[in-house]
């Protein structure tokens, strides 16, 4: 089968294309056939070697896939051959095959029975995005209707997400992106107020939109040296979630800007360690409402562009690019 492996990490030139067995399903495991992979932003990080959770190379990259079961483990009764899944794969979290391949092993507890009104691409493109943007929003933050939100890279697939969702639930939302280009597109998705933080000054804006008073939930993409200027746009008792670091760590001591702003809070969020590792049954219980969301076309995601699995260097590059809007699938 054809997968992509990293031996080294590095830039998109990494990325190479080669010939492995057909991984054998285990006794509580299912094989794969996929059909469409979502690309992350994480797995930008786990090849440049700059993800928290790194795997041991060489590796096949990919957390999420769509597919067909064409085998299952002798223990397996729930789930049948020819079944359509969804799936967020092992990853860098276990010995086993990424989802940059033709074929994926996953756990049978695992998987997402996808309906008929769902198309391969879609159902590849939900699962962690989607997933990540309830959680933040309605386990972590516990959003209420008329609040606001700031959300940063608002274009991205989890951006995207958290504008659906968000928006869903009654809530205000305010989008960060890098261009004019993207912030028609927000607006187009429902967003309430988009700020270019290329030419504009994001903390004066929010303030301003909020009248003073600022937001009371921040979801941040970003991290970054910049991170405390978060504080300065939050509302009394308002909190930060930090769901990734593209711009890179945030500063060791946030004690000082803290002390700074009493009241607010800072947590961090990880789909797998704050969610799913200590909650299955709140996941569970969450992919079943997501799938009725997009059974319903209540929420969507946003395909930017598609791309064969052999091409994945150019796929990579264009999401670090930041002219995406939305997610990038690869075709087996």
């Amino acid at each position: 089968m054809k997968a992509i492996q990293i031996s080294e990490t590095g830039g998109p030139e990494v990325l190479a294309c080669v010939e492995l067995e057909i991984p054998t399903p285990g006794a509580e495991q299912v094989l794969v056939r996929t059909e469409a992979i979502s690309i992350n932003f994480a797995d930008v990080l786990i090849r440049e070697g700059l993800y928290p959770l790194m795997p041991t190379l060489p590796a096949v990259l990919g957390l999420e896939a769509s597919g067909v079961v064409e085998a299952v483990g002798n223990a397996v009764t729930h789930v049948k051959v020819g079944q359509r899944v969804a799936f967020i794969g092992d990853g860098c979290y276990s010995e086993y095959v990424g989802c940059y391949s033709e074929y994926v092993v996953a756990d049978a507890s695992a998987l997402i029975p996808i309906p008929d009104a769902l198309d391969s691409d879609t159902a590849a493109a939900f699962p962690i995005n989607y997933l990540a943007a309830y959680h933040m929003l309605h386990t972590v933050a516990k959003a209420e209707k008329g609040q606001s939100v700031l959300s940063y890279a608002a274009v991205g697939g989890v951006g995207i997400a958290i504008i659906q969702l968000a928006k869903l639930a009654g809530l205000k939302v305010i989008g960060l992106t890098s261009s004019d280009e993207k912030a028609a597109r927000a607006k187009e998705l429902g967003i309430d107020h988009i700020i270019n933080y290329k030419t504009q000054n994001v903390v004066e804006e929010v303030r301003k939109l909020t009248h003073g008073k600022g937001v009371e939930l921040i979801l941040d993409s970003v991290a970054g040296p910049s991170f405390p200027n978060n504080f300065e746009m939050l509302a009394p008792l308002g909190q930060v979630i930090m769901y990734g670091m593209a711009g890179g760590p945030p500063p060791e001591n946030l004690l000082e800007p803290l002390m700074a702003h009493l009241g607010v809070g800072v947590r961090s969020f990880h789909l797998f360690a704050s969610i799913g590792v200590h909650f299955p049954d709140l996941m569970a219980d969450s992919i079943r409402t997501l799938i009725g969301y997009l059974v319903e076309k209540k929420v969507a995601p946003v395909i930017h562009d598609r791309f064969p699995l052999t091409e994945v260097a150019q796929a990579h590059k264009l999401l670090q690019s930041q002219k995406t809007v939305g997610k990038l699938i690869l075709k087996p």
